[in-house]
């Protein structure tokens, strides 16, 4: 009985573990991965271009629509807060709207943001 609680405390301490690793990963890289191309899942006309300058631009049909200041922030979010959590915040240059969206992945071919005051899920591929 002793070995079966220890092999379930040892499940826990890993799964734990590579939960902190996997969100520690996320965080360190989250920056540098936002950078470039992000075309809509569901609306191939639809794109994201961040730039290495905090800007990102915001295109339907190749037209801009929007210009953005925008941060990845750790952690909280405007009136968002949760630990272990990665934010894409950005502001409209034009009239000044604030908007926090959750990073739900970032990889080098995929972006899955969640639209948090929606509660959607949206999902793009870099080009």
């Amino acid at each position: 009985m002793k070995y079966i609680k220890l092999v379930f405390i040892l499940i826990i301490i890993l799964s734990s573990y590579q939960s902190k690793a996997q969100n520690l990963q996320l965080t360190e890289s989250s920056e540098a991965l936002i950078l470039g191309t992000w075309i809509d899942d569901d609306d191939p006309t639809y794109k994201l271009v961040f730039f290495s300058n905090a800007i990102c631009k915001e295109y339907q049909n190749n037209e801009l629509i929007a210009t953005y200041e925008y941060d990845v922030k750790y952690n909280s979010c405007e009136d968002f807060m949760a630990t272990s959590v990665v934010y894409l915040y950005w502001r409209d240059l034009e009239n000044q709207q604030q908007v926090c969206f959750e990073i739900s992945n970032i990889t080098n071919e995929v972006l899955s943001l969640m639209i948090i005051d929606r509660a959607k899920m949206v999902l793009f591929n870099k080009v």
